[in-house]
């Protein structure tokens, strides 16, 4: 039973963390269809889009958008090679029923929006294909600490709706109280004032008697 157990939660791990192999492809850029590398994640598309726009903020370097696309302009990236290369990402959800499931496009250009081919320089394809396959590490971890500063929203929401409910409480508590004074003294009126209709009794009823 544990190693069925075991089997199934290692598949479930391995399932969730492998992205699909890149591939090369052509997307239309400016009207025009252009080389690039693309591949598959099983994440929303604003979770890759975010957790890619803050690794390459930590590499210093700040995206602009153009055309549908995030340019990083002058980039220099180990793992695409020694040259700097101005790369574009486009992130856009697998499809309408794979809300969870992202495409990322990636093409890379020499400058001046000439964008490398396999034709033009297959070792740098290759290169940018091996960094989108690489990217699935740092999409996780991103996603996980989304997750945790989502959660800690979550309980300090709790925690003031809790807090919420005590200074309710007490609100409610000392309304209670007051009530409650409110009640006793109405009480000690109202025999008071049964106390002033029975001497106003008597005094009407002496009156009646002096009529004979």
């Amino acid at each position: 039973m544990n190693k069925i157990l075991y089997t199934f939660i290692t598949f479930l791990i391995f399932t969730t963390t492998v992205s699909s192999q890149s591939k090369y492809v052509f997307i239309n850029f400016k009207d025009a269809q252009k080389p690039g590398v693309q591949n598959d994640f099983s994440y929303p598309q604003n979770i890759v889009s975010k957790a890619i726009s803050d690794r390459m903020e930590k590499l210093g370097y700040k995206g602009k958008d153009t055309k549908g696309f995030t340019m990083y302009k002058s980039v220099l990236l180990p793992e695409l090679g020694e040259a700097t290369y101005d790369v574009y990402f486009k992130m856009d959800r697998k499809s309408r029923k794979e809300k969870d499931a992202s495409s990322v496009t990636m093409l890379v250009s020499s400058g001046n929006e000439n964008f490398i081919t396999e034709a033009d320089n297959v070792q740098t394809i290759n290169n940018a294909k091996s960094f989108l396959n690489n990217l699935i590490p740092g999409i996780q971890a991103f996603d996980l600490e989304q997750q945790i500063k989502d959660q800690e929203e979550a309980v300090k929401k709790a925690e003031k709706k809790y807090k919420n409910l005590q200074d309710d409480q007490d609100d409610l508590q000392k309304r209670r109280r007051k009530i409650e004074e409110q009640l006793s003294d109405n009480a000690k009126d109202q025999k008071n004032q049964q106390d002033e209709i029975e001497k106003q009794r008597q005094i009407f009823e002496t009156l009646k008697l002096k009529r004979k």
